[in-house]
Order: C-alpha cells, then structure tokens, then sequence
C-alpha cells in the first residue's frame, strides 16, 4: 500500500466517512459527484458557484480510499489549465503572499531569492522541487494512476471554462449558470509576456507528462 495510505489512515477515512465527517461530507454525498480541485485551475469559482461550497485541494486516492463504492459510482470531474499559464499563476499567487500563513511563509523561504518569473524559472523550477509545494505539483499527479490512466470521468479545460462548466451542471442536474467572469484572454496575454525561450523550454520539460497528457503543446505559450 502507498506509504501516503497506510492502513491506519484508510481505516480513519472510512470511518470518518461511515459518520458522514470525511472528504465526502456535503456537496459530495449531497450530489453524488466528486470534484478533483488541482490548484490553480479556477476550482474555488467552480466549488463556490456549482455548490455555494469551499474548495478541497485533494488528491483522487483520497476518496478512492475512503470509500471505493463512492467512488465508482459518483461522477468524478476535474479541471486542468495551460502548464505554463498556471505556473505563472502559481508563481504570482504566492509572491503577493498566497492565501495563508503557510503560504506566505513557503514564498519568503522560497521566492525571496528570485527577482522575478523569470529568474524563479531559471533557479527553482526542475523535476525535484515542483513536488514539494502544492501549487506547483503536477496536475497528472492529482488525478491520474501510477500508470497516468485518468481517473475521473470528465477533464474540463480552464481555456473553456463557460462551456465545460455548463456541460457540468447539465450533468448534474443543478442550474445553469456562468462562473464568475475572469478576463482570460488578458491573463494569458499578462502570462506570456513573462517567458523567453529559454523559460518555455525548462517548462515544457518538466511539465511534459502534463502537456502531452491533456493536449497541450508549446505553441500554447507564445512568448
């Protein structure tokens, strides 16, 4: 067993579930789906304006684990965005301090050294240190197996948010309506700006499972 999941840990996850307290408790059971949030990926408007709920930033296994019934049977979906525009988003998210205490603390560590996007690119980003703060994880690693078999039943795009979140709701029976408006064509244009050649290169490699998984590919950053 994953040494994440020990047997102690899945026994408290599901009983936690059996008393209705663990990761399924409200909107989960209450509509019969899960959604996987990958950070930076617009899943606090999605959780937020789908559920009038609060986001989860936890892995498929995490549910998997407390009860495989679930989720076999719940609709699994999860929103996956442009590599280099959520490394970008990431990276500024956390230079104006994140949203808590532990943010804030990992980019003083972290991002005091680094001038700028660019130079962060340069001196942090490799196949080792992506893995050691949420926001920057891969976004396979949220909602695929060992193999990279996607485990949930639909992967909406954030370049398409209107569209796959509409698709959404129709699925699940609940009122359709707009998540709340974010001028994407001027983010992504702000993102781009920020690479060079070099910045796109050290991306599309160590983000390449991601960029070949979902169908990216780098003319998706034009610096």
């Amino acid at each position: 067993m994953n040494s994440e999941y020990s047997l102690t840990k899945v026994l408290r996850m599901r009983l936690a579930d059996f008393r209705h307290r663990g990761v399924f408790s409200g909107y989960p059971d209450q509509n019969r789906c899960i959604f996987i949030h990958i950070p930076k990926a617009a899943g606090t408007s999605v959780t937020r304006t789908l559920f009038r709920a609060d986001s989860r930033h936890l892995n498929y296994m995490d549910y998997q684990r407390a009860n495989p019934r679930k989720f076999k049977k719940y609709f699994k979906f999860t929103f996956v965005r442009n590599p280099w525009d959520r490394l970008f988003s990431a990276y500024s998210f956390l230079a104006r301090g994140g949203m808590n205490d532990l943010d804030h603390a990992w980019a003083g560590k972290n991002l005091s050294n680094y001038p700028d996007f660019e130079s962060f690119v340069h001196g942090w980003v490799n196949e080792k240190n992506i893995w050691s703060w949420v926001h920057f994880k891969p976004q396979h690693w949220w909602l695929c197996d060992g193999r990279h078999r996607i485990q949930v039943d639909f992967v909406g795009r954030f370049e398409q948010m209107d569209k796959d979140v509409s698709f959404v709701q129709q699925r699940l029976g609940l009122p359709i309506q707009p998540l709340p408006k974010i001028n994407v064509t001027e983010k992504a244009k702000h993102a781009t700006n920020h690479y060079t050649p070099e910045t796109q290169q050290i991306v599309a490699q160590v983000y390449q499972t991601d960029i070949k998984l979902f169908g990216y590919s780098e003319t998706d950053c034009l610096y």
